[in-house]
């Protein structure tokens, strides 16, 4: 057994019931459990690998509860930085319906390496596209993360029908049939069924688990909601789908059930415990009432709100009535950045901008605790866990350590803590653990090839431009023309 002391610890913050805090201690680990905590009390013995943690802060390691790993490939493409949601994804959809294997496996080692580099340990990844039937590409997931050490739940999510006019759309601006993209009802229960079958673990301390759900709510066939709640429920997992909700969901749950979509979820018994919502940036009183009753949470990525132009999401409201309230990064065409540290800082400021919580006074903003128990304890109970999120004796011995040896925290130790969200310009941890295993040490990448990895990411990317450019003449590397269709477009292309 494999054992690890973390020597003089200058701030140790636990996230525990009590908040814990404690300098200049000690984290004793055997195997992958913590076994003491100290004030400089565990002896050094003989077999134990030692890490200095002089002038350094620890925390429990982050806990990622909403991304999409193979948008990675995807990241800072010009056509694709001005849009909302709907116009983002049509060039979106026009790029991912190329993927293959290998770029779904270099999309998902860089998401990984990239947490890992900024204090995550746990991450939920939310996959639900499988173009041109492809229903097994998260293989590809689950064996990327495997090889490089994060805790992962692979949530297995799909997308049987396409939202509002983008079908139209993809058609005419690109020449690309959406029913290649969108799955049977048949092959997504099939693929699910599956993937249980072969990555879920839900033993303690495990390191993959699986949950299911649709990209957005399917109000047209309710059977297929249920059933996979049902599979979910019945194999131990957890449901997730992205709920904002949109003006064209709202109006289509009132056309066929005269509800709004969380009365009509409520209704079909999809909302529990067992059940997150990512997003929620147009959620109503009534609607938080229904999430809050039924032991439901919510999980918040402020950085890809901003990116896409979303309104500011009620995560205040959500909190003051009781219900878990995470954070995740968001995919990396959405973000284009995976820094866990950083979506936790934007966390922090977002939620201050005026107007964005009518009636909340500075005295109810969040502070840099609460930011930090949404990335940590709040993130396990996302996740439905009570062996990740804390370091105390008996959990998993996932942490992270930050210096605080650096210009940018010089005067700010007041509270070591809130330094690392209010100051400083590095994001980068010192040293990553998962596991009980080191993953990264004195700000070195040990998990892998880091260099390999950035450039797996990167071939992939250039191939998928390329065939988008071969396929419709469009150049993903312009600006997005406003009025322009395909045949402009391709014209536009062929002069240049």
């Amino acid at each position: 057994m494999e054992r690890l002391l973390i020597k003089n610890i200058r701030y140790l913050y636990c996230m525990d019931e009590e908040d814990t805090f404690l300098e200049n201690a000690d984290i004793y680990i055997e195997g992958n459990v913590i076994k003491n905590r100290d004030e400089a009390g565990c002896d050094l013995l003989n077999g134990v690998k030692v890490i200095d943690g002089t002038g350094k802060l620890a925390l429990p390691g982050f806990i990622n509860t909403h991304h999409h790993f193979y948008q990675n490939i995807t990241r800072n493409i010009p056509i694709m930085q001005k849009g909302n949601l709907l116009g983002w994804l049509l060039y979106s959809y026009g790029a991912w319906e190329n993927m293959e294997e290998e770029d779904v496996k270099a999309a998902a080692r860089l998401a990984t390496a990239e947490l890992l580099m900024t204090g995550c340990t746990t991450s939920m990844d939310f996959m639900y596209f499988f173009p041109h039937g492809k229903h097994d590409l998260m293989d590809a997931e689950f064996e990327a993360v495997k090889e490089l050490g994060l805790r992962f739940h692979g949530f297995r999510g799909c997308m049987p029908v396409m939202e509002g006019n983008l079908p139209a759309e993809m058609k005419e601006r690109l020449g690309i049939d959406a029913g290649s993209l969108v799955e049977s009802y048949d092959d997504i229960l099939d693929s699910c069924d599956r993937t249980f079958q072969k990555y879920h673990d839900d033993s303690r301390f495990s390191m993959s688990r699986v949950g299911v759900g649709p990209t957005t709510v399917v109000f047209e066939n309710p059977e297929f909601m249920k059933e996979l709640k049902k599979m979910a429920d019945n194999r131990g997992g957890l449901c997730h789908t992205h709920l904002h909700p949109r003006p064209d969901e709202i109006k289509k749950c009132g056309e066929l059930y005269n509800c709004r979509p969380h009365q009509w979820l409520e209704e079909i018994g999809w909302i529990d415990k067992n059940v997150s919502f990512a997003h929620i940036s147009r959620h109503n009183a009534e609607e938080l009432d229904i999430v809050a009753r039924n032991g439901a949470s919510v999980t918040q990525s402020p950085s890809c709100h901003m990116r896409l132009g979303y309104p500011i999401a009620p995560a205040l409201e959500a909190r003051d009535r009781g219900i878990p309230v995470s954070i995740g990064v968001d995919g990396g065409a959405s973000n284009d950045s995976g820094d866990m540290l950083g979506e936790l800082r934007t966390m922090l400021y977002v939620h201050r901008i005026d107007g964005g919580h009518p009636g909340y006074g500075p005295e109810r903003w969040i502070n840099a605790k609460e930011v930090f128990e949404m990335a940590t304890v709040n993130g396990a109970k996302c996740l439905n866990r009570d062996d990740i999120g804390m370091l105390k004796e008996g959990m998993a011995a996932d942490l992270v350590l930050f210096s605080m040896i650096q210009p940018g925290y010089a005067g700010a130790l007041t509270d070591p803590r809130g330094a690392l969200l209010y100051c400083g310009n590095n994001h980068l941890a010192d040293t990553t653990i998962v596991n009980g295993n080191v993953l990264i040490e004195n700000g070195i990448f040990l998990a892998g090839d880091l260099n390999q990895i950035v450039e797996d990411a990167n071939r992939s990317t250039a191939r998928i431009l390329k065939l988008v450019k071969d396929k419709t003449g469009i150049d993903y590397r312009m600006e997005r023309r406003h009025h322009g269709d395909r045949q402009k477009q391709n014209r536009d292309s062929a002069v240049s």
